[in-house]
């Protein structure tokens, strides 16, 4: 099904609705946020929402109170507040005690751009991935949304994190749709020996990728916790990986990656284009390309990697 005028967040909210309105141990808890396909679940299903107020600490406690007792809980807010503003909580509720609780975070990278660094996801993943037995799944359309929360619920024991853009992006069909259990998938097999890897809102940018560098080939990865072996496998025919990402570039798919083709010793390089830390977090305003410029990330600058 094309999603053209749907959000990630509504994609994925109306299939826990529809799988709710049969499995009456789904619940959904919100630190007061709204959206359309939120509000089926709260006016349609009342006994299966529930709203902390602006706390996000108190949605993962309850969230995890209600694991303890058999239901499946999914707690909901903006991606910077309900992991940053949360660590304790989930380190010991969901790595530790392995409940499994789903985080929804809307907002990775800029979505939220002119709300300013409060609001910025650019750091989550990196944090995220620091605990064991949490699956990160970052999420680039709302056709990808829709299949995420399909595997979510075929799949509840395991604690996860599902980062939505706040934009509608167009979906990307490639060459295969997302298989959420190996996290990744091509969107092109070029005939040169460089490999792009791209995650969450910046495969929107495929299109012109594709066009501007024919030989390329590209993999979207959207799970962010792990590279699953046949990935692993893929790198290994490639000369140099070049990780695309809106994300500080400490801890993200670059550094994941990087870990990965040195653990395995990968014969490859890897090249890490991603948010520049060395001036902290970036105050302008003007639209998420303002703040990724601001940031010394660009595609000009993949543009001349891959045609050098």
């Amino acid at each position: 099904m094309l999603h053209t005028e749907l959000s990630q967040r509504d994609a994925l909210l109306s299939e826990i609705y529809e799988r709710g309105k049969m499995d009456r141990d789904i619940v959904v808890i919100s630190a007061d946020m709204g959206a359309p396909a939120l509000d089926l679940i709260r006016r349609n299903l009342p006994g299966q929402f529930f709203n902390t107020g602006i706390a996000e600490q108190n949605a993962i406690l309850v969230a995890s109170g209600l694991a303890l007792e058999g239901k499946k809980p999914f707690a909901f807010a903006i991606a910077s507040f309900i992991t940053i503003n949360c660590l304790e909580k989930i380190r010991v509720q969901m790595s530790i005690m392995k409940l499994p609780v789903q985080i929804i975070g809307v907002g990775g990278g800029f979505s939220y751009a002119d709300s300013g660094p409060t609001h910025h996801g650019v750091e989550d993943v990196a944090v995220m991935r620091a605990f064991p037995n949490i699956e990160i799944l970052n999420i680039s359309s709302a056709e990808n949304a829709e299949l995420a929360a399909k595997y979510v619920l075929d799949n509840p024991s395991t604690p996860r994190y599902l980062r939505l853009d706040r934009e509608v992006l167009p979906h990307i069909p490639g060459e295969s749709a997302m298989n959420f259990a190996q996290g990744f998938r091509y969107l092109k097999k070029g005939g040169s020996k460089q490999l792009l890897l791209v995650t969450g809102n910046l495969v929107a940018k495929s299109k012109e990728i594709m066009d501007n560098s024919p030989d390329l080939s590209i993999i979207e990865v959207a799970r962010l916790d792990m590279v699953h072996e046949n990935l692993r496998k893929e790198l290994s025919n490639y000369k140099q990986i070049i990780c695309l990402e809106e994300h500080f570039r400490n801890g993200g798919l670059g550094t994941m990656i990087s870990e990965t083709v040195t653990d395995w010793d990968i014969p490859c390089s890897v090249k890490r284009m991603a948010l520049n830390m060395s001036g902290g977090y970036t105050y302008k305003y003007g639209g998420r390309e303002v703040l990724r410029q601001d940031l010394g990330l660009n595609l000009a600058e993949l543009f001349s990697e891959v045609t050098a």
